[in-house]
């Protein structure tokens, strides 16, 4: 009978020592799997940033589409400022021409007077004469409103250029853009130039018809302005046709 004491005394021990052993594994199992549950979702929610970081990597932000625009506007004006760089040197090539002309007329005009006060009379000039020193003082004066209105067209664009890329209402406008308001007269007119500074202006007398008021360059080769005299076009690209 104390055998069999012993050996139930035994047994329950062993069985304790086992449920205890059992325990600390279901126990160790359970820490395992919670850890193992924690870090899956951490690596879940590191995934789910780095699919936000990438969208917002892909996606232009404000500042970049801003900054992107800026420089398309920059190169833009980049390159109308040099296409008015070469319109100018074109201009003053074209203004020594004239000058020439005019030097050449003076010329003629200073050795008539000459002959003139030489012989106390009236130097009698040949038809040949008179009608190549006619023919000198009209293209000169028409090179030099072909110049004017190519100014004048370079005026309206960059008037146009810091307001809307709109020409303006009316030539006078254009004072700021224009060095002297003698542009505004072609050099055939009868009376002249008829003004020699902005504050002399009279819009009424200005030699060149304005005709595109706030227009624009979507129609390069709309009419911009005229002269009534010469016939020559300057059109809303800048470009000057002479009549030929």
């Amino acid at each position: 009978m104390k055998a069999i004491k012993i050996l139930t005394a035994v047994a329950l021990l062993a069985s304790a020592a086992l449920n205890v052993f059992l325990w600390k594994q279901i126990s160790a199992q359970r820490a395992e799997m919670e850890a193992l549950r924690v870090s899956a979702a951490e690596s879940e929610a590191m995934r789910a940033e780095n699919e936000v970081l990438k969208k917002q990597s892909a996606a232009p932000s404000p500042t970049a589409d801003a900054d992107s625009r800026e420089l398309a506007r920059l190169r833009n004006e980049v390159g109308q400022l040099r296409k008015q760089a070469a319109e100018a040197d074109k201009l003053r090539a074209q203004a020594g021409e004239a000058a020439q002309l005019r030097a050449q007329l003076a010329s003629a005009t200073q050795t008539l007077a000459q002959k003139e006060r030489e012989s106390g009379e009236a130097a009698k000039l040949t038809p040949e004469q008179t009608a190549q020193m006619e023919q000198t003082k009209q293209r000169a004066q028409s090179i030099a409103c072909i110049n004017n209105l190519k100014q004048i067209g370079l005026a309206a664009r960059i008037w146009a250029n810091d307001h809307n890329n709109v020409f303006p209402p009316d030539l006078a406008t254009m004072k700021n853009e224009l060095a002297t308001p003698k542009i505004l007269f072609c050099p055939a007119a009868p009376g002249g130039v008829q003004a020699l500074d902005w504050s002399q202006l009279n819009p009424a007398t200005i030699s060149y018809q304005f005709l595109n008021p706030n227009g624009n360059e979507s129609e390069p080769q709309k009419v911009l302005a005229t002269c009534p005299i010469h016939g020559h076009v300057g059109l809303s690209d800048g470009s000057v046709q002479m009549r030929r």
